[in-house]
């Protein structure tokens, strides 16, 4: 690697935390610099350039979710890891997320049933009641740590509500997702973050079973019940893929939304005109989430596996390699969004990546907009800014999907 290439050089282990911000600049440059860029730091090709992220995500190029597991938990021999990680090795790999093919497509019918538009939409009155309570305490405190004082709560129970999960496991939450993330949404993570993350996945089906067994002969209105009634032409998940499932749902089914409501708070902290914009046209809060969500870079990118050698932009791509599709670089290219660098609520971002168009599109998405828009349209309706009062934020080590440990801020209500 040269020199110049070194300076763009990106760490995918630790630069959310290192960089903070200033993440989204790095894959702006590696983009213009090079569209297929080797990361000696990563281990893996580097791709940011909307057209080529838009091809790997539509599978239009040889790349495969499956078996990425060995990545991430490549820092534990394999003939030691049933005896240190007896949960994550059995499970990671069959998560939806996980699979390609017939196994995606199939896992994929069956939980899709417990989401659709219609399902969503009878959670709305309960997510607007629990955004109005979260603001009320906003109003009543101004100062705040925003990310486990609101973000957090309000998709928590969102969720905790859709899956039928009592509350009373709400202060487990956190470290499951935490650990969870830490230890399977990074290259390779040590030792020490695969057995927190296993301790987390173990904890949580703990409580699944708990929760399948009083289900048994009291079925419920929930997802959980919807998830072990759901089959296809008979076809029903297994207990093993329903484990993996709630083990997806429960984590990524709060955790995104979460960190992208801190993450996006902050940037309306830093851009007053899109907050008055926001304030003045509640009509158009989805296409201003939409444009948020494609500016903050909450998820910076996905991983795949080169399924077989092949060329792309004249370098040589390898069976087994890992290639990171960056939709941080892809919703930043000039050749796709004109002016990319403004928060644009006016702007058309049908062709957004941030939910992964393509076979693995996020099948939370209706849920975690349908509480974005709640969230941040009455939060702009109530106060008239709000200041972030922690310099530097506390970014944490996950790059996939960006959060922090905790943001302070600072609410000013409206005065009518």
């Amino acid at each position: 690697m040269n020199v110049a290439a070194q300076a763009l050089d990106i760490d995918l282990m630790d630069g959310a935390r290192s960089r903070g911000l200033g993440i989204i600049d790095d894959f702006n440059s590696i983009r213009e610099a090079d569209p297929v860029f080797w990361s000696e730091k990563s281990q893996c090709w580097v791709v940011s350039r909307f057209e080529d992220v838009q091809d790997g995500f539509q599978c239009r190029k040889p790349l495969l979710n499956g078996q990425r597991s060995e990545f991430f938990l490549r820092s534990i021999p394999l003939e030691e890891r049933a005896a240190k990680v007896p949960v994550l090795s059995k499970f990671v790999n069959d998560w939806i997320v996980n699979l390609d093919g017939p196994s995606h497509a199939r896992l994929r019918k069956l939980m899709m049933q417990a989401f659709t538009k219609k399902i969503v939409e009878q959670f709305r009155p309960y997510a607007r009641e629990r955004v109005n309570f979260l603001l009320d305490r906003a109003i009543a405190t101004p100062e705040i740590e925003f990310n486990e004082q609101i973000a957090r709560p309000l998709p928590g129970y969102v969720i905790f509500k859709v899956l039928g999960l009592p509350e009373e496991y709400f202060p487990d939450l956190r470290n499951w997702a935490n650990d969870t993330v830490e230890g399977t949404t990074v290259a390779m993570p040590p030792v020490e973050s695969l057995i927190k993350a296993d301790r987390a996945m173990a904890s949580m089906n703990e409580v699944v079973l708990r929760e399948l067994e009083k289900r048994k002969n009291n079925p419920s209105e929930d997802l959980l019940t919807t998830l072990m009634q759901a089959q296809e032409g008979g076809d029903k998940l297994s207990m093993d893929e329903l484990f993996g499932a709630m083990h997806i749902l429960i984590v990524a089914g709060h955790d995104t939304t979460s960190n992208t409501m801190t993450l996006g708070t902050e940037a309306l902290a830093r851009h007053p005109e899109a907050w008055q914009y926001l304030y003045e046209n509640p009509d158009k809060a989805a296409d201003c989430v939409n444009e948020l969500m494609r500016y903050i870079a909450m998820s910076t990118g996905q991983t795949r596996l080169v399924g077989e050698d092949f060329e792309w932009h004249g370098k040589q791509l390898k069976k087994g390699q890992l290639v990171f599709l960056s939709i941080a670089g892809a919703n930043r290219d000039p050749r796709a969004f004109q002016n990319p660098e403004k928060l644009d609520f006016q702007r058309d971002t049908a062709e957004s990546q941030v939910f992964a168009p393509g076979i693995h599109h996020c099948i939370g998405h209706l849920l975690a907009k349908m509480q974005l828009v709640e969230f941040f349209s009455s939060m702009v309706q109530r106060f008239e800014r709000l200041e972030v009062l922690d310099s530097p934020l506390q970014f944490m080590p996950t790059t996939v999907f960006r959060g922090m440990y905790r943001m302070n801020v600072r609410f000013h209500p409206r005065a009518s």
